[in-house]
């Protein structure tokens, strides 16, 4: 463990391939983190062909505003050759689930309490959105803009997160339960808690309300576990060699989805219902 000139206010952790930077005193965190990064990046270069060695960051509160390009605590990301996340859950997990309690049904709400516990602990969710990040690598992104090579902001993250279902699913299944609790929490609640909700807004919702973008996340991870239950590692390749062209039109994208799964076709063709 050493401190380099790349990031002089974070530790360095070794053993990895790829550079690891971490804040004093989060080094066990990072090192798990770093290992599940590991993993999920092997499998997505055998999945893809294509090789990625990016500089993970996981930076405290203190540490955020000077290391990560993401000016969110805690909001995991990732730009070409770097990642970044934080050591502890950041307060926008608990604002989500605080935004959702009052309209859940008793069995959603017993179901959240079941998995994460009262009061709630999210670090364990928290740690899986650092292989959705990873599989962000796995496409095109311009260097400058960040622009992707999907037509959209939510094709490009139904992506990630089907990259993130399918690690999971082959790598870690005992952790889906978490990514589905909060999924149907999420469907469970309704739509009328968010101001945004047309799909291409999602994007914009970042800007806006960082709970409202979560919303639009957790609807896309239950269609991603549609696509992968669907198709598995050909869902990955097939997804981003139909989708992966920005110049197609919305009708366009729902027609190639059918492709893949009729069902997450529809999903699209009548959201924001459920």
């Amino acid at each position: 463990m050493t401190t380099t000139t790349a990031y002089p206010t974070l530790s360095s952790l070794e053993g990895f391939p790829f550079p690891v930077f971490v804040s004093r005193g989060s080094e066990e965190r990072g090192n798990s983190i770093a290992t599940r990064t590991a993993r999920a990046l092997t499998w997505l270069g055998q999945v893809t062909g294509r090789d990625r060695r990016p500089t993970l960051v996981v930076a405290d509160e203190q540490d955020w505003p000077g290391v990560c390009e993401v000016p969110i605590y805690g909001m995991m990301f990732s730009i070409p050759g770097k990642l970044g996340t934080s050591p502890t859950p950041a307060p926008w997990w608990r604002e989500y689930v605080d935004a959702l309690r009052p309209h859940l049904s008793v069995p959603a709400s017993t179901l959240l309490a079941q998995t994460f516990g009262d009061p709630p602990d999210f670090t364990a969710i928290a740690d899986l959105i650092i292989t959705h990040e990873a599989t962000h690598l796995f496409h095109d992104i311009h260097p400058e803009t960040w622009a992707s090579e999907f037509p959209s902001d939510w094709v490009m993250e139904l992506f990630a997160n089907l990259g993130m279902h399918g690690y999971l699913a082959t790598h870690e299944p005992e952790q889906l339960r978490l990514l589905a609790a909060m999924a149907e929490a999420t469907t469970d609640a309704g739509n009328d808690i968010w101001d945004l909700q047309d799909l291409a807004l999602m994007g914009e919702s970042m800007q806006t309300s960082v709970t409202n973008y979560v919303w639009y996340e957790f609807r896309l991870i239950r269609l991603a576990e549609q696509l992968w239950n669907a198709g598995g590692e050909d869902a990955l390749r097939d997804y981003q060699r139909l989708l992966g062209h920005p110049e197609l039109t919305h009708e366009q994208v729902v027609d190639r989805l059918s492709q893949l799964e009729p069902s997450v076709a529809d999903a699209i063709r009548r959201w924001p219902a459920p």
